[in-house]
């Protein structure tokens, strides 16, 4: 590598995303939230628990909350049901992680932060304040993730 290849220092900055589907809905997290993405596991159902915590999985000895993004988002199973392609996006909650389960992961995506918009207050029937932004990607928007509102316990 020669020392001379430049960083991009322009006001325009990118950050990556980690793309999924719930339901209809294109959803992304920064990839610094998304600790690491695994393949649909054996879940263990907690009782007494909100509609939207599918369950646990000991995840290396450590106990991780996976929690249904389809319930969270009050989707009935429209499109596909559960199925094998589902896979669970492990995220860092301060000092724990929590599984989120969807339908499919996509890809990595480097978006330019200009292309985000605020979210509008909903999308395809979800409240707006589920999400931090709007990515318009070439055909298609993306809904940013907050994590932090996804993970507040509310009915």
């Amino acid at each position: 590598m020669s020392s001379n290849h430049k960083h991009n220092i322009d006001k325009h900055s990118k950050m990556e995303l980690a793309i999924f589907n719930v339901g209809k809905i294109i959803c992304a997290l920064k990839s610094i939230e998304v600790q690491e993405i695994i393949k649909n596991q054996e879940i263990t159902t907690v009782h007494h628990a909100p509609d939207y915590v599918r369950g646990v999985i000991n995840l290396r000895g450590q106990i991780v909350t996976i929690i249904s993004m389809r319930k969270k988002f009050k989707m009935n199973n429209q499109g596909k049901s559960a199925s094998s392609e589902q896979q669970i996006v492990i995220v860092k909650m301060g000092e724990e992680s929590v599984g989120l389960l969807v339908d499919t992961v996509d890809d990595i995506l480097l978006a330019d932060t200009d292309n985000v918009e605020p979210p509008p207050s909903n999308i395809r029937g979800v409240r707006g304040d589920y999400f931090n932004g709007i990515f318009k990607k070439d055909d298609a928007l993306v809904a940013i993730l907050n994590i932090h509102e996804i993970l507040t316990v509310n009915d």
